[in-house]
């Protein structure tokens, strides 16, 4: 035990100052639950769905629940004395998190809780039980950048300090004038705090010294990440960088909502992108504001990157260097520009993008706040009720075996609890376990007379291809019953492709004019974007917790890492396919493009392969990387540079020559050129405004010719298969787990 341990609990006695203790005392405690049974209760993705619809029908009143009526503790009642630790004890699912819960005031509301729960005597209702009790996750939630004196400092700023200064400082003056000689480590700590304000650093380390991490009060706390980094933002009086300023404030703070609302990686991630692609495909690039529909112009206005864009826009094409005439024009080259790509051409846009986006900056982060302070963790996992056990308790044997487990854990713990209490017995005890140690190494280090070594003609026991249907049949049943990975991915696909189809309403079939083929093509490079990227962000987590697993399963010489890698790539292309398939079918429609069966397969095999490759990629960074966000990250310069590098930002012949061969190496570059060339590369129509084919336009402009279209076919499959050859080689070479 620590000196202040000692002080604490034998030097307060001696000076005859009685800590505060608290008695806990629950009577007749009752929970309740509406819950799924049985195979209803199975996170699995047909469930997903159909709760979905039948809670909305539901609160519509036109189904009723089929929810049922779920008993989690039946009158209960007890006693936690003070100065005691107590164990509880039980099976899984007999509800000892829920107790914990009940008693330390952290219930989840949608549970019902009868009964009394009394601090001392008083309700729950009479004090903050927050302040009194708390409930330890299993989980870390701490800063990982921050050291562990840190961590407390931060609580005891935030909470304060108590009483407990006040006790030590009261203790020593008992102890001066009883004339008691005081812990040298107090001794020195009440002096430091003499010099006044230092009661949150002295409590700080007081804490430190009793749980023992004075050793490592300086360590880091740590997290998966090693290392954060920090943003430097360099201010100038250009009006160009004031604009790009506040665009990175306000996305930094659209960020920051989508994940508090989100309160989960993958859903955050999902309709996080969800939510920048209505926003950027609305913002005036991808698709001219002369051309949005009518039922979607109001996205136009509420999305800040319009006003953003608008802003640089007219600060840079209503300046000096765009201000001379063309012939057979009264308008300047910069208006010019400006209202062929819709738009405006007043300057004092610039500043109402200004405001704009302060607004936006303020609203985001408002929206942030408000979500952490008022929005719940989304409920966790639970064990799937059977029919069978549903409503009941457990039988009378089963009580009495569970009470003469207590009984006999509670004399284990008392046993121990005299030890303790006896140094003297606990030395001796503790010797004479050691020198048993001693002699069983000694016995058991020795082989049998007549043993042999012990021999495996093979690493592992079942052949390649048993472990692959093994990996095969353990990551259906993982992607099988994880909707807020596949059934979210899904449905956001299919949100996706209606917003789209209503948005670019038509266009497919449009191209007499420059700006209604980049319409067309700016569907298609949003859409690859937008879904690539979610796929690639969303796999990532599912693929991090995974190898987790693997690393253990591994070590337990249950199979290669080539089994797994192959289990893991296979159980993508199915879901990848009904992804792919869905987004085409209702896309290709409803913005009519030719119906024509060679380019419609087309357009599904390049959408199939660039959401495969963009997956693949996903799962091969968190291979090469020790975890999800170190390759959320690296993945993200790469994100950039393929959509600058995609020939839809920059048309190829416009790419310097010295950067052009990065076009040949980017993967986004062969989809866009396979999705124009198949669907525009071998149109002759004459457009009205160029006076040359859509062909010949496309390939003045673009580069892109429609008899390439095979080797962009396979440079499509191939990056796929390439990044899946890295995920299963980088599986197997490297191993980030530390412990």
């Amino acid at each position: 035990m620590s000196g202040f341990g000692v002080i604490n609990k034998f030097g307060s006695i001696r000076v005859g100052i009685d800590i505060p203790t608290i008695e806990v005392r629950y009577e007749h405690l009752n929970v309740e639950a509406e819950a799924y049974v049985g195979s209803r209760a199975l996170p699995t993705f047909l469930n997903f769905v159909t709760n979905m619809v039948e809670s909305f029908f539901t609160s519509l009143h036109i189904l009723s629940g089929k929810k049922k009526h779920v008993t989690i503790l039946k009158d209960v009642s007890g006693i936690i004395k003070p100065r005691r630790m107590a164990l509880l004890l039980g099976p899984p699912s007999s509800g000892k998190t829920t107790l914990l819960l009940a008693l330390s005031g952290k219930l989840d509301p949608s549970l019902k809780l009868s009964g009394r729960v009394t601090y001392n005597g008083h309700g729950m209702n009479e004090f903050v039980p927050q302040r009194t009790a708390a409930y330890i996750s299993q989980h870390d939630v701490h800063i990982g950048e921050m050291t562990v004196r840190e961590t407390l400092a931060f609580s005891a700023r935030c909470q304060g300090v108590g009483t407990r200064h006040d006790l030590l400082s009261e203790l020593a003056r008992r102890e001066k004038e009883a004339k008691i000689k005081p812990d040298p480590d107090i001794d020195v700590y009440m002096k430091a705090a003499a010099t006044g304000g230092q009661e949150a650093s002295l409590v700080t380390d007081y804490v430190l010294k009793i749980l023992g991490l004075d050793i490592c009060a300086d360590t880091i706390m740590g997290d998966e990440m090693l290392r954060g980094y920090n943003k430097i933002l360099v201010y100038t009086l250009f009006k160009q960088y004031l604009v790009l300023l506040l665009i990175n404030q306000m996305s930094s703070g659209l960020f920051r909502a989508i994940a508090a609302l989100g309160r989960n990686m993958i859903v955050a991630g999902t309709f996080g992108s969800f939510a920048l692609l209505v926003l950027f495909a609305l913002g005036g690039f991808i698709l001219s504001r002369n051309d949005i529909k009518d039922w979607w112009i109001w996205g136009y206005w509420i999305s800040p990157l319009m006003y953003g864009q608008n802003a640089i826009m007219v600060n840079e094409f209503l300046g000096n260097s765009w201000n001379h005439f063309t012939p057979n024009s009264n308008k300047t080259l910069g208006i010019q520009i400006l209202e062929s790509r819709g738009f405006f051409t007043h300057a004092y846009w610039y500043w109402i993008g200004i405001g704009a986006l302060i607004g936006f900056m303020f609203l985001f982060n408002i929206i942030y706040t408000l979500a952490l302070a008022y929005l719940n963790p989304f409920e966790k996992p639970q064990t799937a009720i059977t029919e069978e056990s549903k409503g009941g308790m457990p039988d009378r044997r089963a009580r009495e075996d569970e009470l003469t487990r207590l009984v006999m854990w509670s004399k284990a713990i008392y046993k121990v609890n005299v030890l303790y209490t006896n140094q003297e017995n606990w030395l001796s005890e503790l010797e004479r376990l050691i020198a048993r140690n001693k002699q069983l190494i000694a016995e058991l280090g020795n082989p049998a007379p007549g043993s042999k070594d012990l021999h495996f003609p093979t690493q592992y026991s079942q052949s390649l291809l048993v472990q692959c249907l093994a990996c095969l049949w353990k990551q259906h049943w993982s992607y099988w019953r994880n909707p807020p990975y596949t059934a979210v991915r899904f449905l956001s696909t299919t949100v996706i492709a209606v917003m789209f189809g209503t948005m670019f309403w038509g266009l497919g079939g449009k191209y007499s004019s420059r700006q209604d083929l980049f319409n067309a093509i700016g569907s298609m490079y949003n859409a690859v974007l937008f879904m690539g990227i979610q796929n690639s962000t969303s796999v990532q987590p599912v693929v991090a917790i995974e190898r987790t697993v693997f690393y253990r399963e591994r070590a337990a010489g249950m199979y290669s890492a080539l089994p797994y890698a192959i289990a893991q790539v296979i159980i993508e292309l199915p879901y990848i396919f009904v992804q792919a398939t869905s987004y085409s079918v209702i896309v290709y429609a409803m913005m009519g493009f030719e119906w024509t069966i060679g380019k419609f397969f087309w357009y599904i095999f390049f959408m199939y392969f660039t959401l495969c490759y963009y997956t693949f990629y996903g799962m091969m960074a968190v291979a090469i990387t020790p975890n999800h966000h170190v390759a959320s990250v690296v993945s993200a310069a790469f994100y950039g540079i393929w959509n600058l590098f995609s020939g839809f930002v920059i048309a190829r012949p416009s790419i310097p020559v010295w950067w052009r061969w990065y076009y040949w190496a980017c993967p986004v570059a062969w989809t866009i050129y396979g999705l124009v060339a198949s669907q525009f590369g071998d149109i002759t129509n004459v457009m009205k405004s160029e006076n040359k084919s859509v062909q010949e336009f496309i390939r003045s402009y673009f580069g892109i010719k429609h008899d390439f279209i095979g080797v962009c076919a396979i440079m499509v499959s191939g990056f796929a298969v390439l990044f899946v050859l890295i995920f299963a080689v980088s599986i197997k070479a490297f191993n980030f787990q530390r412990r």
